[in-house]
């Protein structure tokens, strides 16, 4: 009898886990964000795209380290339609742009620091860890997601299945 009930109950709170790991792009298109001229940049903008959006700092090491492949990814697949999009978890935007500068990013940088942190935690990064990255097909489906760094073979295969629909909703990639 003992057995039967946490069986059951097993299987009832089963389907709650799995739901609270099915985290939804929403509040991706839904936010707006300052790009470093100040001016207003509406994630919408990504709708019906293949994007590639990642969470970084200044500050942050691991961050630094993933951002030769973003430039390269820009860069191979910019004709593909692919975006690419950082979101700088701080407020200084003059010392984004010289950062941006120094490692001649060539893709578009937004920041915000408690926008940054609410969106992260609405995509499921709860501890707001960096770098956190998302790879969204092109119906917005996130494809994979990943709090820590994402190497360029993780990246490529993550851009790989969303460009081709290979992969299921919310893989999280280790």
């Amino acid at each position: 009898m003992k057995r039967i009930a946490i069986l059951l109950l097993a299987l009832f709170l089963t389907p709650a886990v799995q739901a609270a790991d099915e985290i939804s792009s929403a509040p991706v298109y839904q936010s707006s964000f300052n790009d470093l001229a100040s001016q207003p940049f509406k994630l919408e903008k990504l709708k019906g795209k293949v994007a590639i959006i990642n969470f970084w700092a200044t500050w942050c090491p691991p961050c630094r380290k993933e951002i030769p492949d973003l430039i390269a990814i820009q860069e191979n697949y910019r004709d593909r339609g692919v975006s690419i999009l950082g979101i700088a978890v701080e407020d200084n935007r003059e010392l984004v742009q010289d950062f941006a500068r120094a490692y001649n990013i060539n893709y578009p940088l937004v920041a915000g620091k408690e926008p940054g942190i609410a969106l992260m935690q609405k995509l499921g990064n709860q501890v707001a860890g960096l770098p956190f990255t998302l790879v969204l097909d092109a119906q917005g489906i996130i494809v994979a997601k990943r709090r820590g760094q994402m190497n360029a073979a993780r990246l490529e295969q993550a851009l790989q299945e969303a460009l081709t629909g290979a992969v299921p909703p919310n893989a999280d990639l280790h």
